[in-house]
C-alpha cells in the first residue's frame, strides 16, 4: 500500500531549477534512501513533501491527503497541509530542540499542543519513546546537558511522538562526531525493523546497504537511478552513479 506519492514535483529558486519533474512512490514499511552529491536536490525534495518548501508544480499525496502545488491558500488547503505535517515526522541535520525544556518536555510538547492529547497520556508515551531510543536515564536533562547523538535521539523520539505515517530524515548524522553516529543509526535501524516507513537522505553508505529496501541516486534535480541496495551499490547502470560511488569510496579510504 502506498504511503507517499509524488507526481511531477518541480522546485526553482529564482533561475536555479532544483527539482525537475520528480516522481516517487513509497510504500508502507518501505525504507528509501536518497543519496547524491551536494546540491542535487535531496533536502529540498524532503522539504517539499511537507510543504516547508512550496513546490512550483506537482502533487504531493500522503495517505488520503493530497496537495497540489501553486493553488490558492484557502482554509481547506491550509488544513490539509497541517494534517500532512502532523502525519510526517521530520528529523533535521540540526536537532532543533527547545533549549529551555528537558528531553521529556521536548517529546511530550507536540502531542499536547498540536494533537491536544491528555498531558498524562502524552507524558507516558514520551517516557516510552525516550526509553525506546536508549535515553531512560536522560529524561530530565536539558539539551545543553546532552551529547549531539543524544540530542538527535531525542529529536527522533519527538518526531515519533506524533505517531506519523512516515519518518523523513535529512542527513541526521551529518552534524555528529563519528563516534556518535552509530548510536543514532542504531535507533533508525530498529525503527526500520519494526516496519516504520522511512525516507532517509544520507551519506552513510553502510547504513544504506544494510537497511534500504530501495536506493535512489539524485543529481542535478533529477532521479538518475533507483533500485535495490544490491543493484545500486554492486551493479549500477548509470555512469554518473558509478562515478559518485567511486568518489564516496575514495573519501572513506582517505578518512
Amino acid at each position: 500500500m502506498e504511503v507517499i506519492k509524488l507526481s511531477n514535483i518541480k522546485k526553482s529558486f529564482k533561475e536555479n531549477e532544483v527539482l525537475k519533474d520528480i516522481n516517487l512512490t513509497v510504500n508502507q514499511s518501505e525504507v528509501v534512501v536518497i543519496m547524491g552529491p551536494s546540491g542535487s536536490g535531496k533536502s529540498t525534495l524532503l522539504r517539499c513533501i511537507t510543504f516547508l518548501e512550496e513546490p512550483n508544480g506537482g502533487i504531493v499525496k500522503l495517505g488520503k491527503m493530497e496537495v497540489e502545488a501553486g493553488q490558492p491558500l484557502n482554509k481547506k488547503r491550509k488544513d490539509t497541509i497541517r494534517e500532512l505535517r502532523k502525519n510526517t515526522g521530520f528529523v533535521f541535520q540540526q536537532f532543533n530542540l527547545f533549549p529551555h525544556k528537558t528531553a521529556l518536555e521536548n517529546v511530550q510538547e507536540g502531542p499536547i499542543v498540536i494533537k491536544k492529547s491528555d498531558p498524562e497520556t502524552a507524558k507516558a508515551h514520551a517516557i516510552e519513546l525516550l526509553t525506546k531510543v536508549g535515553l531512560a536515564d536522560r529524561m530530565d536533562h536539558y539539551p545543553s546537558q546532552l551529547s549531539g547523538g543524544q540530542q538527535q535521539r531525542v529529536a527522533i523520539a519527538r518526531a515519533l511522538s506524533m505517531e506519523p505515517m512516515v519518518m523523513l530524515y535529512d542527513e541526521p548524522t551529518s552534524a555528529l562526531d563519528p563516534e556518535l553516529i552509530r548510536e543514532v543509526l542504531q535507533v533508525m535501524k530498529e525503527l526500520a525493523r519494526e516496519g516504520m516507513t522511512m525516507i532517509v537522505v544520507t551519506h552513510e553508505m553502510a547504513f544504506a546497504k544494510d537497511v534500504a529496501d530501495r536506493v535512489i541516486f539524485m543529481d542535478g534535480g533529477l532521479i538518475i537511478e533507483e533500485g535495490s541496495s544490491d543493484e545500486i551499490f554492486n551493479h549500477p547502470k548509470e555512469e554518473r552513479t558509478k562515478r559518485f560511488l567511486q568518489d564516496v569510496t575514495q573519501e572513506i579510504v582517505l578518512e
